[in-house]
């Protein structure tokens, strides 16, 4: 069983270690720990830590909710290298956040062309591909699912 929580202040330095994570660096944008706090001081975005069934932090979503629309943008789920996976349990919690908490109608993403395994679980999880943009030398996915 898979739990979500809002995410405290002082977890934004874990956070920021685990973006260079071996098994993330590749796929995460390396943004720092301002970067961590200036978002998370931000209203529009939501920081939620994943914990397991005995209460174990195990990663972390990044959501910015887009009211206009209706719409939430998954900008990251990170789970810890030790922890890895439950990510499918997890976005489904987060799914279950975004309808109850905020409302929203969709929830979209991007990731990058060489990401395989995060393709294949967002198309198994029912998120369709409309839109691809260059990102440097690679491609970026976009995706989307109604809720």
């Amino acid at each position: 069983m898979i739990s979500l929580r809002l995410s405290r202040t002082e977890e934004l330095e874990i956070f920021d270690e685990m973006d260079r994570q071996a098994h993330a660096r590749k796929f995460v944008i390396q943004t720092g720990i301002e970067t961590h706090r200036e978002y998370f001081s931000d209203p529009k975005i939501s920081y939620l830590s994943i914990e397991n069934s005995r209460g174990e932090f195990c990663g972390y979503f990044i959501l910015v909710h887009e009211a206009d629309t209706d719409s939430v943008e998954f900008r990251r789920i990170l789970i810890d290298q030790e922890h890895r996976g439950i990510g499918q349990a997890a976005i489904e919690e987060m799914e279950n956040y975004c309808k109850e908490n905020l409302s929203a109608k969709r929830i979209w993403l991007d990731v990058y062309e060489d990401n395989e395994i995060g393709m294949h679980i967002y198309e198994k999880m029912g998120y369709v591909r409309f839109k691809e943009e260059p990102a440097g030398n690679r491609s970026l996915f976009f995706y989307e699912k109604a809720l």
